[in-house]
């Protein structure tokens, strides 16, 4: 009987210890359910936020586009009216230096000539001369022998504007009539 007593005292221990297991097990899935509960909560206001930013930014794209169609717009506009009336805008300042550039090309060009030794010299006065046959030969009506380099040379003698887009045959056409 002291086995009995003694195996009864075991099973209600292991009983009592199954039950608390149990209480602990039930609080445990509670306390998972209510975690679950509070991350589909935070799932739901981070996608409420992501929508909201969302929003916001493609309002934002959408006004910067139609800030800069407005600007293209008003760039057309003022290259069509002939040049900008003091906008600033980049694509004007980009044109001024190179026309800047040019100038200070052409101005070291005419300096080397001055400054040159003499057989430059001789070759510079050698191909004036050249060219001033050429566009003499030219004004009788044979711009056709002539290369592209001389006609626009020709070209930008006679004022034609546009003349360094042309081919040679616009230019002939152009310098003809």
């Amino acid at each position: 009987m002291a086995k009995n007593a003694k195996s009864n005292k075991v099973e209600v221990e292991l009983r009592k210890r199954v039950a608390d297991l149990e209480k602990a097990l039930d609080g445990m899935s509670g306390q998972l359910k209510k975690a679950r509960k509070d991350a589909d909560k935070s799932r739901a206001d981070a996608e409420k936020a992501i929508r909201k930013a969302t929003k916001t930014a493609q309002r934002k794209i959408s006004e910067t586009a139609d800030s800069a169609r407005g600007d293209l717009e008003r760039l057309r506009a003022s290259v069509t009216r002939g040049g900008s009336s003091g906008s600033g805008t980049g694509a004007t300042k980009k044109s001024t230096t190179r026309k800047s550039t040019t100038r200070k090309s052409t101005a070291r060009k005419s300096t080397a000539r001055k400054t040159g030794s003499p057989s430059t010299a001789a070759k510079t006065t050698g191909s004036s001369r050249t060219t001033a046959k050429k566009t003499a030969a030219a004004s009788d009506g044979s711009y056709a022998s002539m290369t592209v380099a001389e006609l626009r040379k020709a070209a930008q003698a006679k004022g034609v504007k546009g003349y360094s887009r042309l081919s040679k045959s616009e230019l002939v056409n152009r310098l003809g009539s």
